[in-house]
């Protein structure tokens, strides 16, 4: 069960930079769990306006709320007071299961990592921010040195740190820092709940530039949660048609038809590939065949019957996350020439993402958000996540 650890309501009238004559110094074992995730706090205690409160996640799973020393601005970073944050899928696999792939929660790890907000402190070294400015943050850090980094395809730099995926921390916190390099400043009529969207639709909007659909392709969609919706909004813009999306819910459908998806099939369970795979295509008429299938679930029965509802030298394009290894009917894909495309994460997608939710042609994807709660209240927001009867889609902590 959830536990929250009680937090002090104390709240400092000094400034930032003069809060260290207090004296207090920061707790050994607070320090050494900052370090695993790769902060480094000063040893005095610093303090912001308010509490820094954290929502952390443990290897025994479970998930608490514990306050930090306000950060340090290296001289390439900047300080972000973080105004939203979402709620990912992954966070929920992080917490309930411990890992994603060979990806393991083996220390007490601040989770996050869809987030906005707003600059409060510079370093030296940076020059195209200030304060007050608001931005949207890539979750990313990469090296630049490395051959991937170099090559333009940094979503792969082996060196990678990415807020909230162990072993580094995240950003579910009031105040983080986090490199100049990798903060996008979002447009003043933006809100910075819309900001923090600009990280999933990063995902759908990579996963659409490594296919390219064609004007009037028709596209299959498997699963309707966040990401699957914000994929089938991408595809849409990108002139796929028609877009056919499905799920185990049928309250996600109902969301999807209220998106303006007309197309949906919920899935049972009992149904063998071959009666979902007939299923699907008496959906998309006797004429009409997917070409495309974005698989969102990661869930072996789904990418197994996506690849056989396409037609002939049609394309899968795997972006769902499941377990570590996967049965997958190669032989069958040879036959056919079915190309399997996978998709991690994204790659220079925050402009485009920002520009294209600013000018409304994501406007769609603002829907997605089902549930807001307080900084103060999130683990009530995790619970909600996993509560069937919620309905959520995405949950947003914000923290005005």
């Amino acid at each position: 069960m959830a536990t929250i650890t009680q937090l002090s309501e104390t709240v400092s009238s000094q400034s930032i930079h003069n809060d260290s004559s207090s004296g207090k110094f920061v707790p050994e074992a607070l320090v050494d769990k900052l370090q695993k995730g790769g902060v480094n706090p000063d040893r005095i205690w610093r303090h912001g306006e308010r509490p820094n409160i954290a929502l952390w996640v443990t290897k025994d799973h479970r998930i608490y709320q514990e306050e930090i020393p306000y950060p340090v601005c290296g001289p390439n970073n900047c300080i972000v007071h973080v105004r939203a944050t979402g709620i990912c899928g992954s966070e929920i696999h992080f917490w309930k299961t411990g890992r994603i792939g060979d990806c393991m929660v083996d220390h007490d790890l601040i989770l996050g990592h869809e987030s906005a907000g707003e600059i409060l402190e510079v370093g030296a070294n940076v020059t195209n921010f200030k304060r007050g400015d608001r931005v949207s943050i890539e979750p990313g850090v990469t090296c630049w040195e490395c051959k991937q980094c170099l090559s333009g395809r940094y979503n792969l730099c082996p060196d990678v740190k990415f807020s909230g995926t162990p072993p580094s921390h995240g950003t579910m916190a009031r105040y983080i820092s986090h490199p100049a390099r990798f903060l996008h400043r979002i447009p003043d009529a933006m809100s910075y709940a819309h900001g923090a969207l600009v990280e999933p639709l990063s995902v759908a909007v990579g996963a659409i530039g490594r296919c390219q659909p064609k004007l009037g392709q028709p596209v299959l969609v498997c699963g309707a949660g966040p990401i699957g919706l914000a994929v089938a909004i991408a595809a849409r813009a990108a002139g796929a048609h028609p877009v056919l999306i499905t799920d185990l819910e049928e309250s996600r459908l109902t969301q999807a038809n209220q998106l303006g998806f007309n197309l949906t099939l919920k899935i049972d369970l009992t149904w063998d590939r071959f009666e979902t795979v007939k299923r699907i295509r008496d959906v998309f008429g006797s004429e009409c065949r997917p070409e495309l299938a974005f698989e969102c679930t990661g869930a072996q029965s789904s990418i197994v019957s996506a690849f056989y509802a396409l037609v002939e030298g049609g394309t899968l394009v795997q972006i769902g996350h499941g377990k570590p290894e996967i049965e997958l009917p190669v032989m069958a894909m040879t036959f056919r020439e079915v190309n399997v495309i996978n998709s991690f994460r994204y790659k220079q997608t925050w402009p485009t993402v920002i520009r294209l939710l600013n000018d409304n042609i994501l406007a769609e994807a603002t829907k997605l958000i089902t549930h807001t709660f307080p900084l103060e209240q999130t683990i009530d927001a995790f619970q909600t996540c996993v509560t069937r009867d919620s309905k959520s889609i995405k949950v947003q902590i914000v923290d005005n």
